[in-house]
C-alpha cells in the first residue's frame, strides 16, 4: 500500500494512517505512507513515529492546502518516497463556526479551498500515479453534506460540494481504472468536534438521538476507508459511505404521528 494521507494529525486521519498500515501488513505486504497536515504542532511527526514504529515506511509534510501550489508539490513529494502511489486520501478540512450573514468572505474561500478545491489539485496530480496502479481516491465528507449543520455556515454546502466533486471524478476517471469515493462520518469524537464532546452530558444527550446509542470513533471512519481504498472494493466507485450510526435517519423521530398530520380525520 502507498498512500498519501491528508489532515493526519490526530483523530480521524491518524486512525487512517494506523489502519492501512495494519492492514497492509496483514496481506503481508509492506506499506509506504506519507503523511500531510499542517505541521502546526508535534502531532504530525508524532504519527510518523508510530507508523515508523509498526515497522512501516513513512514520511511526513507539513502543508497549507488552501495554497494551489501545495497540492502538486505534496504529491510529487509523496510519490517520489513511496515510488508511486496506490491510494490518496483527502481527510484534512474544516468548519466555520458562524451565520451565514455574518461570515467573512475570506474564511468562507478559505474553507472551501482546503475542503474542495484541494480534492479536485490532489486528483490531478495524482492522476498518472493512480492510473497506473489503478489506484483509489477516498475524500472524507460528512453527513452535513445531507443536512443542515446549524451554527456551521457554509460546512455543509462545503462537503455537499466534495461528494459531488468526487463522483464527477468517479465518471470522469473511472475509464481511467481510478475509483473515487468518499466517507460520511456522523458525530464522531474528532479535533473538530472535542469541543462539544467534552461532557458527560454533552456526550449523553448526542448519544440519545443516534440509533446505535453510541458516537462514532475515529477507528469506525478509518475502517470504511481503508475497505474503499483496498483490495476488497475493486469494483466500488462514485459511493458516499455513511458511517454515522444510522443518525441521518432520524429527522421524523422528533415529529409525532399526530404533528405530522398523520391521524388528522
Amino acid at each position: 500500500m502507498k498512500a498519501l494521507v491528508t489532515g493526519v494529525s490526530r483523530g480521524i486521519g491518524r486512525s487512517i494512517c494506523l489502519k492501512l498500515a495494519q492492514d497492509a501488513l496483514a496481506r503481508g505486504k509492506q506499506p509506504h505512507i506519507f503523511l500531510a497536515a499542517t505541521g502546526k504542532s508535534d502531532d504530525l511527526q508524532n504519527v510518523k513515529a508510530e507508523l515508523e514504529g509498526m515497522g512501516v515506511s513513512a514520511s511526513a509534510m507539513a502543508c497549507d492546502l488552501s495554497d494551489p501550489e501545495a497540492p502538486v508539490k505534496l504529491v510529487e513529494a509523496a510519490v517520489e518516497f513511496c515510488g508511486g502511489l496506490d491510494a490518496l486520501v483527502h481527510n484534512a478540512g474544516f468548519p466555520i463556526i458562524g451565520q451565514l450573514l455574518t461570515v467573512k468572505l475570506r474564511h468562507w474561500d478559505l474553507m472551501f479551498a482546503v475542503n474542495v478545491r484541494a480534492l479536485l489539485l490532489l486528483g490531478r496530480a495524482a492522476h498518472a500515479a493512480l492510473g497506473a496502479s489503478q489506484g483509489a481516491i477516498c475524500a472524507i465528507a460528512s453527513t452535513a453534506a445531507e443536512m443542515v449543520s446549524p451554527n456551521l455556515t457554509g460546512y455543509s454546502a462545503s462537503k455537499a460540494a466534495l461528494v459531488m466533486l468526487a463522483n464527477q471524478m468517479a465518471y470522469e476517471w473511472g475509464p481511467d481504472g481510478i475509483r473515487v469515493n468518499c466517507v460520511s462520518p456522523g458525530m464522531t469524537y474528532s479535533r473538530s468536534t472535542e469541543n462539544v464532546m467534552s461532557t458527560p452530558e454533552q456526550v449523553n444527550r448526542r448519544e440519545s438521538i443516534v440509533p446505535l446509542r453510541r458516537l462514532g470513533q475515529p477507528q469506525d471512519i478509518a475502517a470504511a476507508v481503508s475497505f474503499l481504498v483496498g483490495p476488497e472494493s475493486t469494483y466500488v466507485t462514485g459511493e458516499n459511505v455513511h458511517v454515522d450510526g444510522g443518525i441521518r435517519h432520524i429527522t421524523m423521530d422528533n415529529v409525532s404521528p399526530r404533528d405530522a398530520g398523520y391521524l388528522k380525520k
